[in-house]
């Protein structure tokens, strides 16, 4: 799953959105490597200072309805049909529109939603008791059948879901009683249940939806679905804009807006200018060199007050996402772990913050971020706390280089100039590596160039480290650590750990939430400590939000929960 150049594209679902590239990050490029700590803070419009972005849990809740929302997305949506939507525009307007059987709420957890409760009998059968009183927006009841329905399409290659991996383990779908669905599955897959309250597990009316054929889910089709929000008219081209569903199952969480448009606004520039004049109400694309302009506007530096007053329009939330340097090449100069360990410690991962994303971020302990904590999240927080800090004194990674010897040739690391922080994040790692005694050269790659190193082997040879940022579909760490398993495709160093390969194998079988994260610890603590995927930041979220509303998450749920919906007037 990767996000390519101009925009982010469609990530294969399932597996977890890489971005090899992003237009959300921009490097302060006037900073130098050898001051990269003292170039914090983001300029406003004047120039000035405003200082660095601070993380806001959460915003005030909403204390009226309102008329409408304008929101800014990048790009129109190529499809709003559930089984087609993985790329973050149709996400981004499906979040409020249609509904799947479980949520991820804010704070990562994973909620009942049309499902109101689930089991797993044995470990190749998931059962889901369907929630009683939903209509979908044409008005029919939601059924069984139509639980059913929707979760099979996924299943018909003549369709071509984009959620095929999701469904790779599973054998069969049915309904087995009025409220009552049974998954059976080819072996245990804990994580097709988690998968559930990601697009995958969308539903559909299934009546309007064999009525709409091939036309579903888009401009001329619609789509039936069950979410406070009801598709009401799309402008292909221009704009696709959502009504209030009055017939909304849960009336504790009807939606406040009235109604949403969403307007394609793809220049950044165009965007930021659109924020700053009001002509939109928020936008979670919002280009980061317009932070300090839009900081300053607010006039209190991103932090939501208590009370719920105030001007702020800029805020900054948690993610899921992780930002590595991916380790390539086991038979160079990275071969060595203590070559691999003492280059970590030795880079300055604040200051890579600072420079290259204005702030907007907190250094990363472990390859899979806090924002994965999908559940058992005590039990995690304490293990990641527990872990050393990535970022060590000098003298103990020069000593492991010295224990290891230096190695005679250059470590070459890739960066491609069209993502704004890379080059800042590679110049600083050269000048770690080289603070420490290792060599270490540069090789700036067009953006097509550096995207096919994420696919093609033969473009990657000479290059020991590239980088990446990765965000999970849904908050569990093996949706990260997966991908360092033996032979998997984005495991470019070839490395292997048959003890890692089986604590992450039971993990992803394993229902239990407890003994998961047992499973998950110890696997955390041999990446860590075997260097493949050397942690640098999670960044954050950022929101751009009329000052006169609250009430949105800020943490990065949007692609999964109906966030319109609780939008509304500060007073």
């Amino acid at each position: 799953m990767s996000h390519r150049i101009p925009r982010p594209g469609a990530p294969r679902p399932g597996r977890p959105r890489r971005r090899s590239t992003t237009t959300v990050l921009t490097a302060l490029t006037a900073c130098t490597a050898l001051a990269l700590s003292a170039c914090g803070g983001v300029e406003n419009g004047g120039g000035k200072r405003t200082g660095t972005p601070e993380l806001t849990e959460s915003m005030p809740p909403a204390k009226s309805g309102v008329e409408s929302l304008r929101w800014a997305l990048y790009a129109e949506p190529s499809s709003l049909d559930p089984i087609y939507s993985n790329d973050f525009p149709p996400m981004e307007v499906l979040a409020n529109v249609c509904e799947s059987l479980l949520r991820i709420d804010p704070d990562f957890s994973f909620q009942p939603s049309l499902a109101a409760s689930w089991t797993n009998p044995d470990p190749l059968t998931w059962v889901y008791q369907l929630r009683d009183g939903v209509t979908f927006h044409s008005g029919a009841p939601m059924t069984a059948e139509d639980v059913a329905y929707s979760l099979g399409r996924n299943l018909d290659k003549s369709l071509g879901s984009y959620h095929d991996a999701v469904y790779k383990n599973v054998d069969s779908i049915a309904a087995t009683g009025d409220r009552e669905i049974t998954v059976k599955l080819k072996k245990p897959d804990a994580q097709f249940n988690q998968a559930m309250a990601t697009p995958a597990g969308r539903v559909v009316g299934k009546a309007e939806s064999e009525k709409a054929g091939k036309k579903l889910g888009r401009p001329d089709g619609g789509v039936d679905c069950t979410g406070p929000f009801r598709l009401a008219d799309w402008s292909a081209g221009n704009s696709i804009t959502i009504e209030r569903f009055d017939g909304y199952w849960n009336a504790k969480r009807a939606a406040k807006p009235a109604k949403v448009e969403f307007e394609f606004i793809r220049d950044p520039a165009a965007r930021t200018t659109a924020m700053l004049a009001g002509e939109v109400d928020g936008s979670w694309f919002v280009p980061a060199s317009g932070y300090g302009k839009l900081l300053a506007q607010g006039g209190d530096g991103g932090t939501a007050d208590a009370g719920g007053e105030g001007n702020t329009s800029l805020y900054f939330g948690r993610t899921s996402g992780s930002y590595v340097g991916m380790v390539t090449d086991l038979k160079g100069p990275l071969a060595d772990v203590k070559i691999r360990k003492a280059l970590s410690l030795a880079i300055d991962r604040k200051g890579i913050i600072s420079a290259a994303v204005s702030g907007a971020a907190e250094p990363l302990k472990a390859p899979a971020a806090p924002g994965t904590w999908g559940y058992a999240q005590p039990e995690l927080k304490a293990a990641y706390e527990a872990l050393p800090d990535p970022s060590g004194p000098v003298e103990e990674a020069k000593k492991l280089v010295a224990e290891a010897g230096a190695p005679a040739e250059p470590i070459t690391i890739a960066v491609t100039g069209s993502q704004s922080e890379m080059p800042v994040i590679g110049t600083e790692i050269k000048r770690a590596g080289e603070s420490i005694g290792l060599k270490v050269d540069i090789k700036t790659l067009p953006a097509d160039n550096y995207n096919a190193l994420y696919s093609d082997a033969k473009a990657r040879e000479g290059i020991d480290m590239l980088f990446s940022l990765w965000q999970a579909d849904y908050p569990d760490p093996t949706a990260i650590y997966q991908y360092l398993q033996t032979g998997d495709t984005f495991n470019f160093a070839q490395w292997s750990d048959p003890e890692f390969d089986r604590l992450i194998n039971e993990a992803k079988a394993t229902a239990d939430n407890e003994q998961r994260a047992e499973l998950i610890v110890q696997a955390q603590k041999i990446a860590v400590d075997q260097s493949i995927w050397i942690p640098l930041y999670t960044p954050f979220n950022p929101l751009y939000l009329n000052p006169d509303l609250t009430g949105a998450p800020l943490s990065s749920v949007q692609l999964t929960y109906p966030w319109a919906a609780d939008i509304g007037g500060r007073k």
